[in-house]
């Protein structure tokens, strides 16, 4: 089992990244034609028997739900975690070099 989950922030999608079993290693900014989309947090795994709160403000209603880190897909390394968030930017863009999108590292950590 992997120790490093991948976490995503968007507009009117928040992952809480305060989590004692949870520490942020590093956040990177996706951008589609230049507009900031969503931030992605490689955060490690602490404790496995966490919840991860999330926010989502979807038609004007807000919901909080509670996951289990179980659930999230876990990758051995950060350098797997990596390799993720770049398919990610391949798959959003029209073409292999992805000039219409990019993931830019973050020198704050979201929060």
């Amino acid at each position: 089992m992997g120790k490093y989950i991948v976490l995503t922030n968007k507009d009117t999608f928040q992952t809480i990244l305060e989590n004692d079993g949870l520490k942020p290693i590093e956040t990177y900014h996706f951008y589609f034609f230049d507009s900031l989309k969503a931030k992605y947090t490689i955060a490690e795994v602490l404790d496995e028997t966490i919840k991860i709160q999330l926010f989502e403000n979807y038609e004007g209603k807000e919901y909080v739900n509670q996951i289990a880190v179980k659930f999230f897909e876990k990758f051995d390394t950060i350098e797997a975690a990596r390799e993720e968030l770049n398919e990610i930017v391949k798959a959003s863009g029209n073409s292999n070099d992805s000039v219409n999108s990019k993931l830019v590292k973050s020198t704050e950590l979201a929060v």
